[in-house]
């Protein structure tokens, strides 16, 4: 209580005097001040050019003075006004600060400024200044009078810049950091965004505030730590603690000057206290979370077409690869069916990689192969591998030889194409296959033109009262079934046929059990309080059901082209204004340090069910046809 007196009474003293003060006219003043002579290696300088006797429209703002061992950080000042009383008389002065940051041990120097002040330049004096390691600095002398700053905030205080209600952009920022800016069409590109904040800054709820966009590029999603660790490096001189905030691997698809978007963040922080002295922090608002938005630089890549004269079968791989095949047997009867099996494992977009060139002989009968791909995501760049198996049916016997098979890539490292050749391979079949012998005898066994002997045995007649056959329904039904019965053998040929040869009838067929999978998969993670995994699933859940339905690549598009899809597709916008209200809630999650409870995650699980169903009878409705 006493205390609170005490500060209201100075307040009110310093009040009357300025009043009472009157404005004295002389001549301006201009001197130039660091607070300390001797600074530590790692922490910054703040340079003040104070004018005296002079309002603060007759200045000119200056420039920052050039120096030697010191980086200008604050290239535009922070300006401030100060009103003393000296003798009864008010004088009042303006302040210019600057912040520099050593660039390393040693002597540092500040030069002279040029300060314009009614017409009139005046120029201060150059300082000398000693860089130490930070663990040799001195000791700062700590300031004991607490209104010291009420009277003369130029005299005793720690000369630092004003503070600030977002943070300076060396303090917080994003940085991209591209593998290299120079690439091949459909090489493997990897970025990545990092995010940088000084010590002293808490961040919470970070979330992305747009879809990240990269136009002309194939991306993949690599994996990150959705709960990581900060490493704390040395950047300019400066400490500061990073985290790795998005990872993926582009490929671009044409040639020329591509652009990537920034990524965006919204995040909350809480910004570091720079005062010491507890009386000035008494005045300060209480410390509290302020929403800020950060964003990355614009990363423009530059992408060559790739050499001219390809193989003949060369259809845009672009990376590293190796092939393996293999037949699971080399002898069999004919009629029976073996499997070529070609395995392509390495680096590169194996998401758009098509099936090597093979053909075999006439006497084979050759399906389309079935795909299978395995990727693997948590390194520095896409790897994996992609199966393509061939069945292969020989319609007579005989020893044939398959002949090789041929993959031919681009190779980025070494700036030219390559081409794998598998080794032939040697198939022997015996037998023949099945044919309907012609018919020589009756069911009895005799000869077709014999005749058989006459009955010598005395038959026995017997009235009956039964219905005749011919009259009987139930005839006409057990005729009914063998064809009924071919009739379904002949659709489920064709719908398995269907299922190989025509993607976007397989898509839609399987549409359904995958997006009931990836929910029953979701519902799991729920139980086991996985948030971030279960978000994961709902989003496959749903952009795997539109995709399937729609006969796209979903995760190739952007948040931006899949919407465009669906409206060219007859999608109201309140629907796919639903769809990207979840798709955000899934993204917000990654990011996001405080999970959310059981209660919005089933909320969430329900939008979903009800998603995929609301797309599913508009699909219905309106006839949907594939490739939109």
């Amino acid at each position: 209580m006493n205390r609170s007196v005490y500060i209201t009474s100075a307040v009110f003293a310093l009040a009357a005097m300025v009043l009472a003060a009157r404005p004295v006219e002389a001549q301006p003043k201009v001197t130039a001040s660091v607070r300390e002579t001797t600074v530590g290696a790692e922490e910054r300088v703040v340079y003040t050019i104070e004018v005296q006797g002079s309002r603060l429209s007759e200045i000119e703002t200056p420039q920052a003075p050039e120096a030697e061992g010191l980086t200008l950080v604050q290239r535009f000042p922070s300006t401030s006004r100060n009103i003393s009383i000296v003798n009864g008389n008010m004088q009042q002065s303006v302040g210019f600060q600057w912040t520099y940051q050593p660039t390393g041990e040693g002597t540092a120097r500040i030069g002279p400024a040029r300060v314009t002040v009614a017409g009139e330049v005046y120029t201060t004096e150059a300082i000398t200044l000693t860089v130490v390691p930070q663990a040799q600095r001195p000791a700062r002398a700590r300031r004991r009078d607490p209104f010291a700053g009420l009277l003369d905030p130029f005299a005793g205080r720690d000369p630092e810049p004003p503070k600030e209600e977002t943070p300076a952009p060396e303090d917080l920022f994003i940085r991209v950091v591209p593998a290299k800016r120079t690439a091949y069409q459909n090489e493997q590109l990897t970025v990545e965004y990092q995010l940088f904040f000084r010590d002293g800054i808490q961040l919470r709820q970070s979330r992305l505030t747009d879809s990240w966009d990269a136009e002309g590029f194939w991306r993949e999603e690599l994996d990150v730590d959705t709960r990581p660790i900060p490493r704390d490096v040395v950047e300019g001189g400066l400490r500061y603690h990073t985290i790795v905030l998005k990872r993926a691997a582009v490929f671009p698809t044409h040639a020329g000057e591509l652009r990537i978007d920034p990524l965006r963040i919204e995040t909350e922080a809480i910004l570091p206290q720079r005062t010491r002295d507890p009386f000035e922090s008494f005045f300060l608002r209480s410390r509290r979370y302020r929403p800020i938005d950060v964003a990355s630089a614009p990363l423009t890549i530059r992408v060559k077409p790739l050499p001219p004269n390809p193989p003949p079968d060369f259809r845009g791989a672009v990376g590293q690869f190796r092939m393996v095949t293999r037949v699971d047997r080399t002898s069999l009867e004919a009629g029976e069916s073996l499997q070529l099996k070609v395995v392509l494992s390495g680096d590169g977009n194996f998401a758009t990689l098509e099936a090597p060139s093979f053909t075999a002989p006439n006497v084979f009968e050759q399906y389309e192969p079935e795909v299978a791909s395995s990727i693997d995501r948590s390194g520095l760049r896409i790897r994996g591998t992609k199966t393509f198996t061939y069945v292969l049916v020989p319609r007579s016997h005989g020893t044939y030889e398959l002949p090789p098979v041929t993959f031919s890539y681009f190779d980025p490292q070494a700036k030219r194409y390559r081409t794998l050749t598998s080794e032939p391979r040697v198939i022997h079949v015996t037998g023949a296959a099945e044919t309907t012998p012609p018919v020589g005898a009756t069911a009895a066994g005799l000869p077709v033109d014999d005749i058989a002997g006459p009955l010598i045995d005395g038959a026995s007649w017997t009235r009956t009262d039964r219905r005749p056959l011919h009259r009987n329904p139930w005839t006409y039904v057990l005729l009914l079934l063998p064809a009924l019965a071919l009739g379904a053998l002949a659709l489920y040929q064709r719908h398995t046929r269907r299922l190989a040869t025509d993607v976007s009838y397989a898509r839609n067929r399987r549409a359904h059990p995958m997006a009931r999978k990836h929910l029953r998969e979701a519902e799991t993670l729920l139980r086991k309080k996985e948030p971030r995994a279960f978000y994961a699933e709902l989003e496959r859940a749903v952009l795997g059901f539109i995709g399937n339905r729609l006969n796209i690549a979903e995760t190739g598009l952007t948040r931006p082209q899949l919407d465009e899809r669906l409206a060219r597709a007859g999608i109201p916008d309140d629907l796919r204004q639903d769809l990207r209200q979840l798709l955000e809630e899934c993204d917000r999650i990654r990011f996001a340090p405080i999970l959310p409870d059981r209660a919005a995650m089933e909320a969430a699980r329900d939008r979903a069910g009800r998603l995929i169903a609301a797309f599913d009878e508009r699909f219905k409705q309106e006839s949907m046809p594939v490739n939109v």
